[in-house]
């Protein structure tokens, strides 16, 4: 009775004659292709009876290409849902205790929905759709069910709405503090990679990204610089990055993004010379050296080398050893250490561990062992963990005497005569190693009492199997790879790295960065903050 108009219309074929929305949830196909024809330019059908609505999509969109066309079904684009709204009203309502739920919260958990399907739609979403790219349009006008943005921005929403219409009894503080909580919800790895994101944030630094031409890369380029995290440097030509930053409804120059096409850049020249002083008893010429420095991997570290940037994220494009070669070559290892090492971060729930080496040495001996352990226990405790190193192998503390054992069990008694403050044991199986249990029981002389969060595999092949089966079959986020060893932070990411991955590695990338430049949190008061970490030891 509230929508009805005095109109001369008495029959549906009338009503829809000229008018821009029609809006059902009544019953199956009772509109026809003439009654779509018949409405106004650009119209919007929402026929949202189900489990069939007034009309298909297809018989929609046969009628008229102009048509926004939204139904309640999955399988159709523009799934009209209540999953989209009532969990996420809820959620913001609840946790202000609100007294009430009244319209302005409505409103504005539909302004969220409305604002977020302007956004980027993540890599993950997209895969879950079929792998097409879905972009704001005719057929995407309405956030997916299955994008976990939504209660983010909605839940937030509602929060907002109802404390400034009064209805809120426990007002948020802080809404940062609260988003990280709803984001916790998500899973350990969010929370976690919120950690590292938020003291980006404190002192961002320059990262270049050799790969600027690439969209995943300008995507990421989008958020780090909206979330403040970095100050992102693209290499590459400058037109077709500003042609696909149009193409994708980024604003990047006038957001702080740098663009440098590296033969047209003013540090052309002094790269070229810095690089054949590097590389002229390599077999490098001066020709060669200029040739090389156009590669935008080279001249990307080149800048890391001369201070122009504060680290370097590369690889989208290519495999581990067109990234770490010049790395190596370029801005080279730290002081005293031989052989650099890959580390991933992997985080599940309440459990984070931390795998070496899967990505740099193939078959290390014991020595390349015992210092990719210490690497890696550097690294954890530059994130105030305190590590426990267990050296893996299939062997329990001298099962077996075979030669592959025999290595691990000498990396051991290396690793103790060099680091006797770190908590290590081996050579020991990995279910051993992250067993408290099976530890005291059976093997009550470990010092792995609460079992091990530093796992070194024995070699390149059995680190990367376990890693990725943790990731993939085992529900763990992977975090990585990140390069140990190196002066300056280099960060590896793989071909099917999502823009949220190139994010969040920048994020550690920025954060190694300050506590080799300073501009930081002082040590202190960043322990204070750190309790993402800390609780998942």
């Amino acid at each position: 009775e509230f929508f009805a108009a005095d109109t001369n219309a008495r029959s549906l074929a009338d009503a829809m004659r000229g008018a821009d929305v029609f809006c059902g949830v009544s019953s199956a196909d009772i509109v026809t292709r003439e009654m779509v024809k018949s409405m106004a330019d650009d119209t919007i059908v929402f026929a949202m009876a189900n489990p069939d609505p007034e009309i298909t999509y297809d018989e929609a969109v046969a009628a008229r290409s102009d048509v926004i066309m939204a139904t309640g079904r999955s399988d159709f684009p523009n799934q009209v849902n209540n999953v989209l709204g009532f969990p996420y009203i809820f959620r913001g309502a609840l946790d202000v205790r609100a007294s009430a739920i009244n319209d302005e919260m409505k409103v504005a958990a539909a302004k969220a929905l409305a604002a977020l399907a302007k956004e980027p739609v993540p890599d993950a979403v997209q895969r879950a759709y079929g792998g097409g790219k879905i972009e704001f349009g005719r057929e995407y006008i309405i956030p997916k069910p299955f994008d976990v943005r939504v209660l983010l921005q909605e839940a937030t929403a509602v929060a907002r709405a109802a404390m400034e219409t009064g209805v809120a009894k426990t007002p948020i503080a802080d809404f940062e503090e609260y988003r990280d909580r709803l984001e916790a919800r998500l899973g350990k790895g969010r929370e976690v990679m919120r950690f590292f994101v938020h003291k980006a944030q404190v002192a961002p630094k320059r990262i270049v990204f050799p790969e600027g031409e690439e969209e995943k890369i300008l995507q990421a380029a989008q958020i780090i610089v909206d979330e403040k995290i970095a100050q992102p440097i693209l290499l590459g030509s400058r037109t077709l990055i500003r042609q696909k930053a149009s193409h994708l409804g980024l604003e990047l120059e006038s957001r702080g993004v740098e663009i440098v096409n590296p033969s047209k850049s003013a540090k052309f020249e002094s790269y070229v010379a810095a690089y054949y002083q590097m590389r002229q008893r390599k077999g490098v010429t001066r020709f060669d050296a200029e040739r090389h420095v156009k590669t935008h991997n080279i001249f990307g570290m080149l800048s890391v080398a001369a201070g122009d940037a504060d680290g370097l994220i590369s690889g989208l494009t290519q495999h581990y050893p067109g990234t770490v070669k010049p790395a190596l070559q370029i801005i080279g290892k730290k002081d005293g250490v031989n052989k650099i090492a890959g580390l991933y971060m992997m985080v599940l729930k309440n459990k984070t561990v931390f795998i070496a080496d899967a990505t740099v040495n193939i078959e290390p001996t014991a020595e390349d062992l015992c210092e990719i352990a210490m690497l890696a226990a550097d690294h954890v405790r530059k994130l105030d963990i305190e590590p426990r190193v267990a050296m893996l192998s299939f062997s329990n503390f001298g099962s077996s005497d075979h030669p592959l054992i025999l290595k691990v069990r000498k990396a051991v008694e290396l690793l103790r005569s060099r680091a006797p403050g770190l908590a290590v044991d081996g050579e020991m199986q990995a279910d051993t190693a992250v067993s408290p249990d099976l530890l005291s029981e059976v093997f009550p002389f470990s010092p792995l009492k609460q079992g091990a969060n530093v796992l070194i595999c024995p070699d390149l092949t059995s680190a990367n199997i376990a890693y990725k089966l943790l990731a993939h079959l085992g529900g763990m986020t992977a975090v990585g790879p990140i390069l140990l060893g190196i002066r300056k932070p280099v960060y590896l990411i793989t071909p099917g790295s999502d823009v949220s991955d190139i994010v969040n590695i920048t994020a550690m990338a920025v954060y190694e960065a300050q506590s080799l430049g300073g501009g930081g949190l002082p040590a202190a008061r960043a322990r204070q903050e750190r309790p993402a970490l800390v609780e998942t030891q």
